[in-house]
């Protein structure tokens, strides 16, 4: 039994190597072999690699191709986007410094092809195409066991805990490798990710037939506007500060209302919805002022469903939460796999205008330039490509 790689390709201890005419192959000892790779896969590549504790921090850096453990894949990267994840990191605030650990290939928003399957992966084949759910579960706790893996007890993050999708190769639990539908085009398929924060966020109350406020106009407040009006939204509200740039394609997504930092945002909401307020309330923005505008622009009995993250603990008017009787819900991730069934539904049927969201496609190379773009702001979705 022999699997094939390229010549010089390294294997584990317990396995024996033979060349011939130029090809390494291995033979297996006790029947057992190591993954079967896919030809012309290398030894090493480059990856963007946080090495330095201080803002920015990445150079390219060499690493060994990494061989896939039983139970994972090697994906070979077709893209990866920029998350605002990645900006916290490029920044190396508080939450960044405790959970990153230097010398990490960082990146999680990532699709491409499979390449390499570990022991008693069965799954998937070499040459599948795939994104990836990043939030990797124990699958024993409590919370995987109830249907909340995405929330588990003993959780960690691809590219943020361990090695990510800003390098050409990377490994991955099969389970977290989700087959993409034929109607993603690959340079579009690393944004299931944030898509499905959106999808997640928004179905934490009605959305069909029913009015929705989006507060936070960054990709995945973007996205959360596509995606309410391809759920049916009866009206859709959308509120930033002073990007215009996004502000302008809410309203090409699909927004009924846009409001910013001149509006009175609880009043203009109040006055378009006859005084009662939305449905369905959605803070993407994580600013303690769109907070307080969700709570207070809600209809009693609504739902406020907080996707944001806040550099401090924000003072909120909990009497509103209170006396309106709201329902409030944090929200972190995708559900594994609810959300993903739902999303690539969405994007089977072709109702999504992705193409309008990824505003600008950059050679993964271009990394930096990728993260001052998403810093300044003056886009939406940025991808990085590898091919």
């Amino acid at each position: 039994m022999y699997c094939g790689r390229d010549k010089s390709q390294r294997f584990p201890t317990g396995y024996l190597t033979k060349i011939d005419a130029g090809i390494t192959s291995t033979i297996a000892i006790n029947g057992q072999c190591p993954p079967a790779f896919m030809s012309g896969v290398p030894t090493t590549m480059m990856g963007w690699t946080k090495v330095r504790d201080e803002p920015n921090g990445f150079d390219l850096v060499e690493h060994e191709v990494p061989m896939p453990l039983a139970g994972e894949i090697l994906v070979k990267t077709d893209s990866t986007s920029i998350c605002g994840t990645d900006l916290h990191i490029w920044s190396w605030d508080e939450w960044s410094r405790a959970e990153v650990p230097l010398g990490t290939i960082t990146g999680h928003e990532t699709s491409g092809y499979v390449v390499a399957l570990g022991e008693g992966v069965s799954s998937h084949a070499v040459g599948d195409f795939v994104s990836i759910e990043c939030h990797l579960a124990c699958w024993e706790c409590e919370r995987c066991v109830e249907g909340n893996a995405h929330v588990c007890e003993n959780g960690a993050i691809f590219g943020v805990h361990r090695n990510g999708g800003f390098a050409p190769y990377f490994t991955i639990p099969a389970i977290n490798a989700r087959h993409n539908p034929e109607t993603i085009s690959a340079g579009d398929a690393s944004i299931q990710d944030p898509l499905g924060n959106a999808i997640h966020t928004l179905t934490g109350g009605p959305v069909k037939d029913s009015i929705v406020a989006i507060h936070g106009l960054g990709p995945i407040g973007l996205f959360a506007v596509d995606v309410a009006r391809a759920m049916g939204a009866k009206k859709i509200i959308a509120t930033d500060w002073d990007n215009q740039t996004r502000m302008d394609l809410a309203k090409e997504l699909g927004a009924d209302l846009v409001l910013g930092k001149d509006d009175d945002v609880v009043a203009e909401i109040l006055a378009a919805t006859d005084g009662v307020g939305v449905d369905n309330s959605c803070e993407f923005s994580g600013a303690a002022p769109a907070l307080a505008n969700a709570i207070k622009s809600t209809r009693m009995g609504g739902w406020l469903n907080i996707l944001g993250v806040y550099g401090s603990d924000p003072v909120v008017p909990v009497n509103d939460i209170v006396f309106r009787y709201l329902h409030v819900k944090g929200i972190n991730g995708r559900k594994m796999w609810q959300t993903w069934d739902t999303m690539q539904e969405l994007l089977a049927n072709g109702g999504l205008n992705i193409e309008k969201i990824v505003t600008h496609r950059l050679h993964w190379h271009d990394f930096q330039a990728a993260i001052a773009m998403m810093r300044e702001g003056d886009c939406a979705k940025v991808v990085l490509t590898f091919t």
